[in-house]
């Protein structure tokens, strides 16, 4: 018996033939897709899957793309790092204990603590120094009765304030510098004390002279063009006469 095929049947599967030549989703006789395409997964050894193409290597023999590449470009290739077996860290790497979200929750940066607490009715504090207003940034300019050289030094800024903490390993003696607001106000006409102006913390920095006995605090200006007349901010209770 020979296989018969109506004309109805026939186009049925030209059309057929066409659209899968042409990549087009075969319709019905309806003419609407299929809802649905199965899917067929076929599971090869893997001593049979050569990679998605194959390519001649060095020695003329067809490999994966990514051997060829591995063996083009050496150790500059995309896939070097899918090399087969390790080669471990190096003798100084250092491998962290701790889980890495310790610090990397997404909280933004932390504190890092100082090895001992500062007992701040111990600390010699310098409350006369001159400042400079310098463009985008002012400048503070603190002067030591010593050489602070080799010191432990902590320097924490705000939007209006900063705390210097220098300690001398020998003899123990703590030096600091702070200005600071007032707590407890809202509002900007509530604020006393601390910078007469904003500040951007996490621009602004310190550094000690090549003397050793000066620090000079760069505070970054939130708003680089306005004009600091006066470093602190003045009680505003002050300025009214009785």
């Amino acid at each position: 018996l020979k296989p018969f095929l109506s004309p109805l049947s026939a186009a049925s599967a030209h059309s057929a033939r066409s659209a899968v030549a042409s990549g087009r989703p075969r319709r019905d006789m309806t003419g609407s897709a299929p809802a649905e395409e199965a899917v067929v997964i076929e599971e090869v050894a893997a001593g049979d899957f050569k990679g998605e193409a194959s390519e001649p290597s060095t020695s003329g023999s067809p490999v994966s793309a990514m051997q060829a590449s591995k063996e083009k470009a050496k150790e500059l290739s995309y896939y070097y790092a899918q090399s087969e077996g390790t080669k471990g860290f190096p003798k100084d790497a250092v491998v962290r204990q701790e889980d890495p979200l310790f610090r990397a929750d997404g909280l933004g940066p932390k504190k890092l603590e100082l090895a001992s607490e500062v007992n701040l009715d111990n600390v010699r504090w310098i409350d006369t120094f001159a400042f400079c207003d310098d463009g985008a940034v002012v400048k503070l300019y603190v002067d030591f009765p010593e050489v602070i050289k080799g010191a432990d030094i902590d320097c924490q800024f705000d939007r209006f304030s900063v705390q210097l903490i220098v300690r001398r390993p020998a003899p123990q003696l703590t030096y600091g510098v702070k200005i600071k607001e007032r707590e407890g106000w809202i509002l900007e006409h509530e604020r006393n004390d601390g910078f007469a102006h904003e500040i951007l913390p996490e621009k602004s920095k310190y550094r000690v002279s090549s003397s050793g006995q000066k620090i000079t605090i760069t505070l970054a200006k939130k708003d680089d063009k306005e004009s600091w007349h006066e470093l602190r901010k003045k009680d505003i209770r002050s300025t009214i006469p009785r």
